[in-house]
Order: C-alpha cells, then sequence, then structure tokens
C-alpha cells in the first residue's frame, strides 16, 4: 500500500509540474491553435464547413464560422445560386484580410457593406469567398471551379503583398497550392495532403516546440545589407530574379481573372489593400539609403498596373485608410492586418468607388443612402489599468493603515500607492515592449523575462532550495500525495515572496506575476 501512494505522490507532483508549465505556456500566447480548413485537391486548402473556431491574442478575440458552403457567410449549400432575378451578386475574392481572420463579422468591411447595401434597398448579395493564406492563384482557381455555380455579377479581387511572391511559388510554408505559369496557365500536378496535426499540438507545451522548433521557418532574402522575409521581397526596388518571375505571374494571373469574369458575363474589379509600411511611408521620408532601395508602394502599383492591363476596375483605398489613420490606429499594432477602424476605412473606400462608377445597383427610390457603420469605440475613456490601480491602492492602503495604526493614513497610503505604481509601471512596460515585438519575439522575451526571474529567485533562495528538496521528498517518500498540490502552492508562493521582501530590486516584477 505504501508503495502505491509514493507512485501516487509521484504521479500528482509530475502533474502539478506539468500543470504549471501548461498553464503559463497559455498565459504567454502558446495557447494550441484552432483550425478552420480542411484539404482540397484543387485549392491546397479550403474552410472546413459548419465549423467555428476561436482567435484569441492580446490584440483581439475572434470568433470564425463557417457556413454548410464552407465560406464566412449565411449560405446553404444547396443554395449558392442567387434568390431570384433581381438579386444582384458580388464575389469578394482575396486572403485573410477577406475572410476576415483577425476581426468579428460585425467589422468586417464585406459584411459593413452589405448592411449598408441592404439599407438603401440595392438588393445586393455580398458573398465572402475569402481564405486565410490564399493567394492570386488560389483565388483564381476559386473563381474557376464556383463561378458559374455562384453566377456573380460583380468580381472584386483583394490583393495584398504577399500574394505576389506566392504566386510564383507551389507550396505555402509546407502546404501545397495551385501553380500557375507566366502564361498564365494552370501547371498540372497533383497536390498532396500535409501531415496530419501531431497529437502534442494539443497541448501548450506541444505548440510551444512546434512554433520555436518545429514549424516551417519563412524564408529571407538579402540585397546588400538589407534582409526581407521572401513574401516582402516586392518593395525592393531592385529584386532578385525570382522575385521579378513571380511578379510576372502575378500579371498574369489578374489577366487570367478578367479573362475569366468575361467569360461569367460579370464586372471585375481590383483592390489592392495598402500594408502598413506603404501608409506610413507615404508621411516619412524616404532620403535614406534603405529608402531608396525599399519601396513599400511597390507592390501596390504591380497590381494597379496588372489591373489595368486586364481592363479591371481599379479601387485604391490608400487614401481613405491614411485618412483614417489621422484620427484612429487602422491596423493593428503587431499584426499586419486591418483592425475595425481600418475595416470602415476599406469599406468606406469601396462604397464610394463601386457606388460611384455604378458597379452595383442604385439606391432604392424610397430608401436613404447608408455609409458603413463600424462599431462604435469609447473615445477618450479612463484606461482600465488606471481604475484598477487606483481601486487597489484604495483597497490595500486601507488595509495597510488598519494593520498598522501606530502609522498616519498617509504614509500608509503613500507606501502602498509608491508600490503599486513600480509593479503597475513594470507590467506597462513589459507589456509596451512585448507589444512593439513581432509575435514570436515577443513570446520569447516573456519567456526568457520569466525564466531570468525564476533563476534569480533560486539563487536568492541559496540553501532554502534543498530544504524545499527534502520537504518535498519527505512527502512524496511517505505517500502523502493528497497533500502534494497544497504543498507545492505553499511553497512556491511562500518562496517567491521570500524573496520579494529581501529584493526590492526584483520585488516589483515578482510582484507583477501575481
Amino acid at each position: 500500500m505504501k508503495a502505491l501512494n509514493v507512485l501516487l505522490a509521484l504521479l500528482v507532483s509530475a502533474a502539478i509540474a506539468l500543470g504549471v508549465v501548461e498553464v503559463g505556456l497559455r498565459a504567454l500566447g502558446f495557447t494550441p491553435t484552432e483550425v478552420n480548413t480542411e484539404f482540397d485537391p484543387d485549392l491546397g486548402w479550403r474552410k472546413t464547413p459548419g465549423k467555428t473556431i476561436e482567435r484569441s491574442t492580446g490584440e483581439y478575440d475572434v470568433t470564425l464560422t463557417t457556413d454548410a458552403a464552407g465560406l464566412r457567410d449565411d449560405y446553404d449549400a444547396a443554395t449558392l445560386n442567387p434568390a431570384g432575378d433581381d438579386t444582384f451578386r458580388a464575389v469578394f475574392l482575396g486572403d485573410s484580410f477577406v475572410v476576415g481572420y483577425t476581426v468579428d463579422r460585425e467589422d468586417l468591411f464585406v459584411d459593413q457593406l452589405e448592411r449598408a447595401w441592404g439599407a438603401e434597398g440595392r438588393g445586393v448579395e455580398v458573398m465572402n469567398a475569402g481564405t486565410q493564406g490564399y493567394s492570386s492563384d488560389q483565388s483564381l482557381r476559386w473563381l474557376e471551379l464556383n463561378g458559374a455555380a455562384t453566377a456573380p455579377d460583380l468580381v472584386v479581387y483583394f490583393a495584398y503583398e504577399n500574394d505576389i511572391w506566392w504566386n510564383g511559388s507551389a507550396g505555402y510554408l509546407g502546404q501545397d497550392k495551385p501553380l500557375y505559369d507566366a502564361g498564365g496557365t494552370l501547371v498540372e500536378r497533383k497536390l498532396q495532403a500535409p501531415a496530419p496535426r501531431p497529437w502534442y499540438r494539443a497541448f501548450a507545451m506541444g505548440e510551444a516546440w512546434h512554433r520555436l522548433v518545429g514549424s516551417p521557418r519563412m524564408p529571407t532574402v538579402t540585397v546588400g545589407d538589407i534582409t526581407l522575409p521572401v513574401e516582402l521581397s516586392s518593395r525592393l526596388v531592385a529584386p532578385p530574379a525570382e522575385t521579378l518571375a513571380a511578379e510576372q505571374i502575378t500579371r498574369a494571373l489578374i489577366g487570367r481573372m478578367g479573362a475569366e469574369c468575361e467569360r461569367l458575363g460579370c464586372r471585375f474589379a481590383v483592390c489592392p489593400i495598402p500594408s502598413k509600411a506603404h501608409v506610413a511611408s507615404l508621411s516619412t521620408s524616404t532620403s535614406t539609403e534603405a529608402g531608396r532601395r525599399i519601396d513599400p508602394s511597390r507592390p501596390q502599383r504591380i497590381f494597379i498596373e496588372a489591373a489595368r492591363e486586364a481592363g479591371a476596375m481599379v479601387i485604391d483605398p490608400t487614401t481613405s485608410i491614411r485618412s483614417y489613420a489621422a484620427e484612429a490606429e487602422p491596423y493593428y499594432r503587431r499584426d499586419f492586418h486591418l483592425n475595425p477602424d481600418g475595416n470602415v476605412a476599406l469599406a468606406t473606400a469601396l462604397y464610394g468607388a463601386l457606388g460611384g462608377a455604378d458597379a452595383i445597383p442604385p439606391v432604392a427610390a424610397d430608401a436613404t443612402p447608408a455609409l458603413p457603420v463600424g462599431r462604435e469605440t469609447s473615445g477618450d475613456s479612463v484606461p482600465g489599468w488606471l481604475l484598477w490601480y487606483l481601486g487597489l491602492t484604495a483597497a490595500l492602503g486601507l488595509l495597510y493603515t488598519r494593520t498598522y495604526p501606530q502609522e498616519s493614513a498617509i504614509t500608509g497610503f503613500g507606501s502602498v500607492a509608491a508600490l503599486l505604481a513600480v509593479v503597475f509601471a513594470t507590467a506597462l512596460g513589459v507589456t509596451t515592449l512585448v507589444a512593439a515585438l513581432p509575435p514570436q519575439a515577443s513570446q520569447l522575451t516573456v519567456l526568457g523575462l520569466l525564466l531570468t526571474i525564476l533563476t534569480f529567485v533560486l539563487y536568492k533562495l541559496g540553501d532554502r532550495v534543498g530544504t524545499i528538496a527534502e520537504l518535498l521528498r519527505s512527502f512524496t517518500l511517505r505517500g502523502h500525495w493528497y497533500l502534494m498540490p497544497l504543498l507545492s502552492v505553499l511553497l512556491s508562493v511562500g518562496s517567491l515572496l521570500v524573496v520579494a521582501a529581501s529584493s526590492p530590486l526584483v520585488a516589483p516584477f515578482i510582484y507583477t506575476l501575481f
């Protein structure tokens, strides 16, 4: 019986250790990622019909639901054709910007436009045919496969700068996808399904291992002293030969889209979504040497020129998005996608361009024009951290003065306020640093900071570490497995508080953990 209790104690101890690591990694953003895509033998991948996933980061919390037709829309698989002769269908093609991978549907420009046009009695039905990760070739292939069934009156392709590079590649980060040659002809080959998702990625520990070690890395290109991810190489004023070849294929793909729309008897428009770097470059000087070799507007021009060569309508939302940038940031800070404000800016540009060019039916005689409306913002509301700070200062200050009545209230509240100010400043400083870094770099930074703190804690504990180990060993050998959770919590919290009390410099970091 004792041997069984010892075994249980060991298992409980291991479970606690693994549980702490799992919870900690999830808090750092290594939550196992859910996917809503599946293999498609023609497109490489497609959204899984009837699936809902949650995507949460420090910048957004989004629910993605696909309908029975595999779209982020409200279609029934059996009713892809227009509801009647009076229905005007606009099909929006593109990647994660179109599917709205980082915003809820109420904020997505696709749904904003459909709401506005519906309120105006235009009879416009907007189909969201965007899929995350798609480049121009996959959007074209989707149109070739589904155009006849969807019977569009208008097709709008939303291009983004990284499409250019991937248009010249037969795969995307380890996944097969269609490939067209420089003449716009589909290269006949069999696409291979990716390997099944490893079981260990269902846990944060496995996800962290995959992201840091096992996931495919974005290739880079170096020209002189400038190194860029290959998917951004079209920003280079003098890009390498591989990029130039991908640009030629991109022009051919836009031409093929135009030809396909002509075959379907619908109007074709191209809307290149400007990158954050392009919008920012309009307000900054490019007089530096690097600025003369990198042009963030170049990908935008490539798509616009290709669209004009194909006889397509060109919609450039750069001015609208830039104007919104004067009032509110249209992009997320770390993520490169448009945030809700940016989606309002894009919807506004499309509303004016498509309505002004008579590309959609006119406003009904008895309706009032309705511009897209996004989510209302709180404006200059009080920051949440300030409310927490004031509330904790009041509560802990009162507790301090009641515990130490011999000290004045001013001293008590002042001491609590000063300590909390250091803690909050530390937390806000780390948060600001993390927000300024790319997602993977920020996760590594926070992980490194935590490891540094824990290493310092072990150092400061000194001989107490041996005492803690002996205590754990004693409980384990005696088979007190039912006390292991409580003992682990008490020893962990007690050790951190001991170090915080003896080390004023590291105390704010430890209190921040709590």
